[in-house]
């Protein structure tokens, strides 16, 4: 199969894993009445998928490339599938929360074996497309799983929003058996020589810190974000979700390219950091209080440009750091790990905030971490320049 196809299909894996993030915030009316869940009990809904990574994505990087990256991204597809089960039948809160758990081990399985794959194609070109490409899964994958889970929330039920939303796998994981067999991007290291050789790296840290700020606000940011502006604004649910796809997918296209170009031109991964992380601080802090549609619109598209510059500037360090004889996997664990830790933690600490203190609330707090992301960025370090 040639590499494009496989990057469709790796491309394709992780969007399906980052619906069930994007999934969450159309439904939140719906689950809050029938749940009676509070804003914060809502924040840890939607923070839970990426509970197993906050646990344990180092070591998942180390076994997924002692075990076989196919055998993770299948297991991966399948632990998402049963989540979606339980948490779409669930009755009870505790079966919302235990569904997004097993969800959870889905999703790091996907997003640490889909980009070490991607790793491991022999041309470097290719390498280098593919990772500036996964720079966007995030944000394009959580777009499409608003659209998705809004629609289907208006026209049929919350429940049926979920099992949409992970149908793509059904029809992504047989497509596995057809890719050649991946690389193996590094010699297999034992479970503990592999997570403290990236965890003794300055730049692998610098860039998983930076990396988690920007992931703790960015998902807490998009799991409130339709219900501010359905408050904020006087809109519908569906129109709020469509507004929200749309500039999310154009901005982080624009901002994943624009991060390439320059880094191709051997603009250095930090000075790209510490430009666009003070301007998510300031476009999200608008966004959450203004009232107005046009300066609303321009706050969330400058919040997506900066999306895409920053994810797709952290993947693009990867691979470099990874030449200093580190575990590809591992090395995205780490990444998964970090960021996954705040994913858990600032939805519900941004729900809290919202309970006592309204949308101006989480407007501090969402700008708080993405300017901590930056002070992180500013501090020099052996990050590389990387060609990407």
């Amino acid at each position: 199969m040639p590499p494009i196809f496989a990057i469709i299909i790796l491309y394709g894996l992780g969007l399906t894993a980052s619906m069930q993030v994007g999934l969450i915030g159309p439904i939140a009316p719906d689950l809050r009445a029938g749940f009676g869940l509070s804003q914060a009990e809502f924040g840890l809904v939607a923070s839970l998928i990426t509970a197993a990574g906050a646990l344990a994505a180092i070591p998942t990087g180390v076994w997924a490339a002692r075990a076989g990256l196919r055998k993770s991204l299948v297991l991966g597809g399948l632990m998402m599938i049963a989540g979606a089960v339980i948490f779409a039948t669930a009755n009870a809160t505790p079966l919302l929360y235990a569904g997004r758990l097993v969800t959870s081990i889905g999703y790091l399985l996907i997003v640490v074996g889909a980009p070490s794959w991607m790793a491991g194609f022999d041309n470097p070109k290719m390498v280098a497309m593919a990772m500036s490409i996964w720079g966007t899964f995030i944000p394009v994958g959580i777009a499409l799983g608003n659209w998705i889970s809004a629609a289907m929330v208006v026209w049929l039920d919350w429940r049926l929003a979920v099992a949409a939303c992970t149908v793509p796998v059904l029809v992504l994981l047989p497509l596995l058996a057809l890719m050649e067999k991946p690389a193996t991007p590094t010699v297999r290291k034992s479970l503990g020589s592999g997570v403290m050789g990236v965890l003794k790296s300055r730049s692998a840290l610098k860039v998983a810190l930076t990396f988690s700020a920007f992931a703790g606000a960015t998902s807490a940011a998009l799991a409130f974000m339709p219900a501010m502006m359905v408050d904020n604004l006087d809109i519908g649910i569906a129109p709020a979700a469509g507004i929200i796809g749309t500039t999310a997918i154009v901005g982080n296209i624009i901002g994943s390219i624009g991060a390439g170009v320059a880094l191709g031109r051997q603009v250095a991964g930090r000075r790209i950091l510490i430009a666009f992380l003070p301007m998510m601080a300031a476009a999200i802090a608008t966004l959450f209080v203004s009232t107005d549609m046009a300066i609303s619109l321009i706050a969330l598209v400058i919040f997506n440009i900066g999306q895409g510059a920053v994810a797709g500037t952290c993947f693009a360090l990867l691979p470099a750091i990874a030449k200093d004889g580190l575990s590809m996997p591992a090395l995205q664990g780490m990444l998964a790990q970090f960021a996954e830790i705040f994913v858990v933690i600032v939805p519900p600490l941004t729900g809290a905030m919202i309970d006592f203190n309204g949308w101006g609330g989480a407007a501090v707090i969402l700008a708080g971490f993405y300017f901590a992301g930056f002070m992180i960025s500013a501090i020099r370090s052996p990050i590389r320049r990387v060609t990407a």
